[in-house]
């Protein structure tokens, strides 16, 4: 599902002004971005915690010329589903939920 669609399904669901909507939606994820750049968790509860992280510098290999690669250090984003998420996906197959 693209960004575009989920705020048509949200639109059509909660019986809201598409325009409004597609701000809406932009701002959550505007939120959610200057958070992590802020380095602090984004926690949604029933959906997860994104997490930003430090990645060390690593030494790779390029695969076409076998030659090392250095990768710099720099940041990123992990990502850790909620529970309530994880039963809600397996409760449709009856499976047992883990995490």
């Amino acid at each position: 599902m693209t960004k575009n669609e989920l705020a048509k399904e949200v639109a059509v669901s909660e019986k809201l002004h598409l325009s409004t909507t597609f701000q809406a939606v932009d701002g959550i994820l505007r939120v959610i971005k200057d958070t992590l750049a802020k380095g602090e968790p984004v926690i949604i509860r029933g959906f997860g915690t994104f997490q930003p992280t430090e990645v060390a510098e690593r030494t790779a290999r390029n695969f076409k010329t076998g030659k090392p690669v250095v990768i710099p250090a720099h940041k990123s984003v992990k990502f850790r589903v909620s529970k309530d998420l994880v039963k809600s996906l397996n409760a449709e197959a009856g499976k047992e939920a883990t995490v």
